[in-house]
């Protein structure tokens, strides 16, 4: 299938045209849920060491955010691109007014709430230059400022690097057979880069952990789950027999998810492919959501795709760069003490820091968010009158 020919099948298919689904929505909401149970069980523990691994796994929400972003990216890129002059100007005004203005709102919040001090990602302090390296959402290349002045800000860093490259890559990858051979390049990639991160910066013996966090952190330590993503979108868009889905889907789905909980139910080996348990673990859990993602597409179940998931998925930007000051605050203010230390007070800290991160949201995504990206579409729309006229 060539691109044109692709073209004319999102246009023919409603169900994967530029409208936003709930779906992708309750995906993200999902995936901001475990970002914050992460981050809210390292300062309320839980006793229980299985409970505790579940609730570390929530950091990969982020691979199904990054899922979630392929598979939104794709429908908008290829509907749009039909019919727009200038896709790609177009794509990146969008994409910088849905990031940026909520970023720098971000960067300011947290150079307030933490200052320039030494801290674990920026042993050495802020420097004065890791700001406008940060604000030109260029910190993803290098170890000491790719999540030290907004914490959580490398997976920002990835994002807006692969929003850089998927105009050029989306026209190379129009088929399954095309994807898994830029998905096996990706894995390259991502080898290369954790030979090279070593030789290419210098630290001393107690901040190599710096190079280690960074090679994984970084945009090709998580270039596959994004091909990962745009595989999901090209099967949603073969439209598949339910049926086929079903079986295959439902295979995949149970054996990904054993591998994904390999590392603490020490399930019997037999049970998946001994290669598949070589992968690094984000790359398993990208594999896991893909084909999450494709079944509730299809099967859109009440349990999942909710009045809240959905909610929380609208909220997840403002919710991902806000809760880390909420949970700075919790301790500043002695709010995180007043937790004993068992699996029923994490818990219940994991549920207030979602409460009082939703309720900042709200007005952020209804100040800045929806302001700021109604504002894209309005310079886009100037910018296209003043071309034609």
């Amino acid at each position: 299938m060539n691109y044109s020919t692709t073209i004319k099948v999102i246009e023919a298919t409603p169900q994967l045209d530029i409208k936003k689904y709930e779906f992708i929505d309750a995906l993200r909401g999902i995936a901001i849920l475990g970002v914050i149970l992460v981050h809210s069980s390292q300062a309320v523990a839980p006793t229980n060491a299985t409970l505790l691994w579940l609730m570390g796994e929530g950091a990969r929400g982020v691979q199904l955010f990054y899922v979630a972003s392929a598979l939104t990216l794709c429908m908008s890129w290829v509907a749009r691109s039909s019919h727009e002059t200038f896709p790609i100007r177009n794509f990146y005004i969008r994409r910088f007014f849905r990031i940026a203005p909520m970023f720098y709102i971000a960067i300011l919040t947290y150079l307030f709430v933490n200052g320039f001090s030494p801290s674990y990602w920026a042993p050495n302090g802020i420097e004065w230059w890791f700001i406008p390296i940060t604000a030109a959402f260029l910190h993803g290349f290098h170890p000491e400022i790719i999540t030290s002045v907004v914490p959580g800000g490398w997976s920002i860093a990835v994002e807006m690097s692969f929003y850089a490259v998927l105009p050029f890559l989306l026209p190379r990858l129009t088929s399954i057979k095309s994807c898994l051979v830029f998905f096996v390049i990706s894995l390259g990639l991502s080898y290369l880069n954790m030979r090279l991160v070593p030789h290419i910066f210098s630290y001393s013996e107690n901040q190599q952990y710096l190079l280690q966090n960074f090679a994984f952190l970084n945009f090709f330590g998580q270039l596959p789950v994004f091909i990962i993503g745009i595989l999901g979108y090209l099967i949603l868009l073969k439209q598949y027999p339910r049926t086929q889905i079903a079986i295959i889907g439902g295979v995949l789905f149970v054996v990904f998810l054993l591998a994904f909980l390999y590392p603490v139910f020490k399930l019997p080996s037999d049970f998946i492919v001994s290669k598949l348990l070589k992968m690094p673990h984000h790359f398993i859990a990208g594999m896991l959501f893909a084909v999450f993602a494709i079944l509730l597409a299809n099967w859109p179940t009440r349990l999942l795709v909710n009045r809240m998931t959905i909610l929380f998925g609208k909220l997840s930007f403002s919710m991902y760069l806000t809760h880390f000051a909420i949970l700075t605050y919790f301790s500043r203010l002695g709010f995180r003490d007043m937790f004993p230390t068992s699996d029923m007070a994490s818990l219940v800290h994991f549920l207030c820091v979602v409460f009082v991160a939703t309720i900042v949201s709200l007005f952020f995504y209804q100040y800045i968010e929806k302001t700021s990206i109604t504002a894209g579409k309005r310079l886009i729309e100037k910018l296209t009158l003043r071309t034609l006229g």
